[in-house]
């Protein structure tokens, strides 16, 4: 289903020292659209289930989504008139349509923009002024709150719901995937912009992260390559099983679960949220085999005396992300699942479409304790000074960490002068404080603009707020800089106590 024949390699030729490349070799990446990627076995898994809901047991296979989201574009372009490059404004929970939404939108030629459900109606007025949204995908629950955003930009939006109870001024979406009038844009690029989540990056304010078609199958490719690939082949009587509670409006849930899995055959449980009762349920109703997850998604299944390994047996790996994973917490996973379970780290962000960094148990020294992996294929990273920005830094030297590889993203919408920030000679700037070892794993460690200067020197709170946690007494712990007459800063710690414990022992601990 590939039209774009060409591939393209991006191991660049550079004479600078300390730039690390990835121990795995590159992958040839084909010219596709992502929908191109996601098509290209169909064939193999055609009537497998590709989602179900987990709240009420809604489900497609992966040939009703493919018919669906076909039948979806060619009204998005010929009954809305939307033209190649329009944005689109996804306002969904993890619900089983979202893919047939997703592609759909995708297959017309348009952007996605992804809007948190659950924020402030200014908070969604201001992503779809700025986005210049045409459209809007929704829920029936979410009406209310869109309401007030079209009242907040004196516009009104044509809005579709993903729901069963439609108000007469909105559209069903499952009226709009019924038709006969399927067609998937043919004169698409895959250097064009195909989604546009926000993100606050290295610059504090929030923005649109422009991520061409080429940006996110690269990363797809990267994901799949042999040495971190985590998912085993989907046959005729087997499917991998993943729960997805992550949000799918985020960059880890929407191309590192979502497009990475089903473009692969997987099934998808779609969860709106993650609680410990539900989380129970699913593990004996769906008995999955892959779990994608947040430190504190790790910490719930530690806390929970209910959750027992017997429960997580089913489950071959638990990759987790979007923040470092504490050695404390590692080694009590470990313990309570007795080494079984492959508990593996990575680390990306959304400017990078996701993934820049993963732990593989494939690789010798792979899975350390505490780190973020090796450098993924096709990818290229330094570290560099953060006092002259330039530098790049040897092992065990702690900077910036900065990226190179053609999952960077294109830039920022509508804001050059924070693109320019961020990207300098295709070198993105992550604003993440990391580390390598003499083994090129990565260690993140903190956020550069969370650094606090103590005499001159740089202190990580991260690293305070660790030692912290691993008193028997401390719950949970943040550490910030406050002002110091002659330190220039010091560090302040909050703390969430287990137990009564006298200050003075937790500064002596300290």
């Amino acid at each position: 289903m590939c039209r774009h024949k060409s591939a393209f390699s991006t191991r660049t030729k550079s004479n600078e020292t300390n730039i690390i490349k990835s121990k795995s070799a590159d992958i040839l990446i084909p010219n596709q659209l992502i929908h191109e990627y996601v098509w290209e076995h169909l064939d193999k898994w055609y009537h497998k289930t590709a989602v179900i809901c987990f709240d009420t047991t809604k489900s497609y296979t992966f040939g009703e989504i493919y018919h669906k989201s076909v039948a979806l574009a060619g009204v998005l372009r010929n009954k809305f008139q939307l033209n190649k490059g329009d944005t689109v404004a996804v306002v969904l929970p993890n619900v089983p349509d979202f893919p047939i939404v997703f592609l759909g939108t995708i297959q017309a030629g348009l952007v996605v923009t992804t809007v948190n459900p659950y924020y402030t109606p200014d908070e969604i007025a201001a992503q779809l002024a700025d986005s210049n949204s045409k459209l809007i995908f929704t829920i029936n629950e979410l009406v209310p709150v869109i309401n007030k955003c079209t009242k907040i930009l004196r516009r009104s939006i044509p809005t579709v719901l993903a729901s069963d109870n439609v108000p007469n001024e909105c559209i069903k979406l499952s009226e709009l995937c019924d038709t006969r009038n399927s067609e998937i844009a043919d004169f698409l690029n895959p250097d064009d912009v195909a989604l546009l989540p926000y993100s606050s990056g290295t610059t504090g304010l929030s923005k649109g992260v422009q991520l061409t078609h080429k940006n996110v199958v690269s990363n797809l490719y990267q994901m799949s390559s042999p040495d971190f690939v985590v998912n085993l082949e989907t046959r005729s009587n087997f499917q991998d099983v993943i729960p997805v509670f992550l949000p799918l409006f985020h960059i880890y849930g929407m191309v590192g679960i979502f497009l990475n899995f089903f473009a692969k055959g997987c099934k998808l449980i779609m969860v709106p949220t993650f609680v410990g009762p539900q989380f129970i349920k699913i593990l004996q109703l769906y008995q999955p085999t892959l779990l994608f997850a947040v430190p504190q998604m790790i910490v719930t299944i530690l806390n929970n005396p209910k959750i027992k390994y017997d429960n997580l047996k089913s489950i071959r790996t638990i990759i987790s992300a979007a923040a470092p994973l504490g050695a404390s917490a590692v080694d009590e996973f470990n313990k309570k699942c007795k080494n079984r379970i492959n508990l593996l780290q990575m680390y990306g962000m959304t400017e990078t479409s996701p993934l820049t960094l993963m732990q593989t148990a494939k690789l010798q020294n792979g899975a350390k304790v505490g780190g973020s992996g090796f450098v993924i294929p096709n990818t290229e990273v330094k570290i560099i000074s953060i006092s002259d920005n330039s530098t790049a830094l040897g092992p065990n030297q702690s900077g910036e960490l900065v990226v190179r590889g053609p999952q960077n993203m294109k830039g920022y919408h509508n804001n050059p002068t924070a693109t320019k920030k961020t990207i300098r000679n295709n070198w993105l700037r992550t604003g993440d404080i990391s580390y390598y070892d003499e083994d090129q794993h990565f260690f993140i460690t903190d956020r550069l603009k969370e650094l606090i200067k103590v005499k001159g020197f740089q202190v990580a709170p991260a690293e305070l707020e660790e030692i912290l946690k691993s008193h028997p007494s401390v719950e949970d712990a943040a550490v910030v800089g406050i002002p110091h007459p002659v330190q220039g800063e010091a560090p302040k710690a909050f703390v969430v106590l287990k137990k009564e414990v006298r200050p003075e022992l937790l500064k002596e601990f300290w």
